[in-house]
């Protein structure tokens, strides 16, 4: 749950740390579920959503909507040779993703921007990767964001989106509503469909390759993390739950992947 948008700064600001007791340094709502019996990992789900992006040891990476940081320090420590820029809009996200990629002894390879992932402070041709992971959700402007990714990535440069998507098609009765209480919930500017996503790279001159609902997605950590077992009155919401548990709300919404490619000689 990166961020982008002007109103999601504010939002972020003010949600984070709670946001981080919750989920930890990860803030996406799904995992994809990894080994043997499958479970919800988050260094292990950020791990295979890379490799599906097709990711190098070596590559240049866009991180846009970095949150504090988690998904970039996993890539960081396991790509020994990945130099990745972070992008939020949030300050005071970006300060503690800086704590943290210093922590973890990576600050010559990671570094973190207070930037709009739609107006990007990089020069083009810059990045080998480009990652979306739950952000575009926050964007105001979805042809300016991949406009900018496809800008700043070289010919040949990757592009990846794993996020929530609307369901495509016609809303039934009641579903418009649905999902506008879940972006107004989550401070999204507006949940994108997997159709207007593809449409928005193609535009800006991606090929894309794959489009896709994901079926190895798992939400129990994150639903997890909202309530607690209690001896006397048994499930009880958590201070994330008390906050943002809105039961019943079940919008039509799913997670999906997005793989794209800039055109041209590697």
């Amino acid at each position: 749950m990166g961020l982008t948008a002007p109103t999601s700064s504010g939002f972020y600001d003010r949600w984070t740390e709670l946001f981080q007791r919750g989920f930890g340094s990860v803030l996406q709502a799904g995992m994809v579920k990894t080994g043997d019996p499958p479970q919800e990992d988050p260094r292990r789900s950020i791990l295979a959503l890379v490799e599906r992006a097709g990711l190098q040891d070596g590559d240049r990476v866009l991180d846009a909507g970095c949150g504090v940081g988690g998904p970039a320090i996993i890539i960081g420590a396991h790509y020994p040779e990945v130099a990745i820029e972070g992008v939020t809009n949030s300050v005071h996200q970006s300060a503690i993703a800086r704590a943290e990629v210093t922590a973890a002894g990576l600050s010559h390879r990671v570094r973190v921007h207070v930037a709009d992932y739609q107006q990007l402070p990089f020069p083009s041709g810059m990045f080998d990767q480009v990652l979306f992971f739950e952000s575009t959700g926050y964007a105001t402007d979805l042809e300016a964001t991949y406009d900018e990714a496809h800008r700043v990535l070289r010919p040949g440069g990757r592009l990846y989106v794993k996020d929530v998507f609307s369901n495509s098609g016609p809303l039934r009765n009641g579903d418009a509503e649905r999902l506008l209480a879940f972006d107004r919930l989550w401070g999204c500017v507006r949940s994108k469909t997997l159709d207007e996503s593809v449409d928005a790279m193609t535009g800006a001159g991606f090929e894309v390759m794959l489009s896709q609902p994901m079926e190895d997605i798992g939400t129990t950590r994150f639903v997890g993390s909202m309530v607690v077992l209690d001896d006397v009155v048994g499930l009880r919401p958590t201070e994330l739950g008390n906050v943002f548990l809105s039961r019943g709300l079940n919008p039509p919404i799913q997670f999906g992947e997005i793989r794209a490619v800039k055109p041209g000689p590697a």
